[in-house]
């Protein structure tokens, strides 16, 4: 063995001993009104961008976060962080019933609802450090409008979260 497969072996171990430490992305599934896909990749150590693909009403949403992660409660654990932010989301709905509120709108058939969307994001996340899972309660409200000039406030999309870290 030669001193360049010496070199390559420890610089392998090396970024292998601080991936463990390190987290600079993450994927996962958000289970809540708004359940789908999330991935999100962290700009600097306390700022990230989520993009979350979710699936509700027959439709499709892409909504883009930006969230600052901050440590929370030090003195019990070091793992536990607490995040906020805001973004929007663009879509469409496919539907006969669209909700305000408290109150329901109901169509005679199925309709194509494009629509676009702002939206809040709180979380509390645990990150095992042992081996690279997250898992966090968010609430992300959302204000939305659609083509037919109807508005949803939702303040209370509260969704479970499990993400692969890198």
């Amino acid at each position: 063995m030669n001193k360049k497969h010496v070199l390559i072996l420890i610089l392998s171990g090396i970024s292998l001993l601080t991936y463990s430490q390190e987290y600079s992305g993450a994927i996962g599934i958000r289970g809540g009104v708004t359940s789908g896909i999330a991935l999100r990749q962290f700009l600097d150590d306390e700022i990230g961008l989520e993009t979350i693909l979710s699936f509700r009403k027959g439709g499709i949403q892409a909504t883009l976060l930006r969230e600052k992660h901050v440590p929370t409660l030090l003195e019990l654990s070091d793992n536990l962080i607490f995040g906020y932010g805001f973004g929007g989301h663009v879509g469409f709905m496919y539907t006969d019933h669209y909700k305000f509120m408290f109150d329901d709108y109901y169509y005679p058939d199925k309709k194509f609802l494009p629509l676009i969307g702002v939206d809040g994001y709180f979380a509390i996340e645990y990150i095992f450090r042992e081996f690279p899972v997250a898992i966090s309660l968010d609430c992300k409200p959302f204000f939305e409008i659609n083509i037919k000039g109807l508005v949803q406030l939702n303040p209370f999309d509260i969704a479970f979260t499990i993400k692969y870290w890198f």
